[in-house]
């Protein structure tokens, strides 16, 4: 696993920047908009993109940016894939990984699809079975996007301070995703919870 890992950090730092940033952008985006989430190391070239900014390879604003867009696009994509395929095809072309999707998005509210997001097997289905079984968008886009906005940013910043251990990055980085999951869910959770406490208090205080 290193020695893949020592291998395409060579590759990255041989590429032009450019190219650099392509890669940074367009494998997290195969990696949910294919469902090709085990072959494409999506968060792999993220981090990457982070270590080759902090040696000056590429812009640390672009790594960041290029980061998200390629998750939002990739999930984007595996959203109207699922809608356009329909259950039945996308059941069957995911087998086992469809019960655990779909049992995540049978959760209520908006915290399951951010969460997805940080958890590496479960992003790289769900989309397409939110499409599939035709969860509204106002409920998936939200919650989505802000999950790919911190994951992309989070990831870049991740192998930026790590420099050039990789192995190092990575590891920290699968940490401190889910760790980063955690908190904003709890933070929004608690949101909710107060948003949900306060009619019942005014109406309490009117009686």
């Amino acid at each position: 696993m290193r020695h893949l890992i020592e291998q395409a950090l060579r590759l990255f730092s041989r590429i032009p920047g450019g190219w650099a940033l392509a890669l940074v952008f367009l494998l997290p985006a195969l990696e949910t908009g294919l469902v090709l989430g085990v072959i494409v190391p999506g968060e792999t070239a993220v981090v990457l993109g982070g270590v080759l900014a902090s040696t000056g390879r590429i812009p640390l604003w672009a790594a960041a940016a290029a980061g998200v867009a390629g998750a939002v696009a990739g999930d984007c994509a595996g959203y109207f894939l699922g809608r356009r395929y329909g259950e039945s095809a996308i059941r069957r072309k995911l087998g086992k990984k469809w019960d655990r999707a779909h049992s995540w998005l049978s959760k209520n509210g908006i915290l399951p699809i951010f969460l997805a997001r940080f958890v590496p097997f479960v992003r790289t289905v769900l989309p397409v079975t939110a499409g599939a079984i035709k969860v509204p968008r106002r409920r998936f886009f939200p919650p989505d996007v802000a999950a790919g906005i911190i994951w992309g940013v989070g990831s870049t910043l991740i192998g930026y301070f790590a420099g050039r251990d990789l192995g190092k990055a990575l590891a920290v980085g699968n940490r401190v995703s889910v760790a980063l999951g955690i908190v904003f869910a709890a933070a929004i959770g608690f949101w909710l919870w107060k948003r949900k406490g306060r009619p019942r208090r005014r109406a309490a205080a009117h009686r």
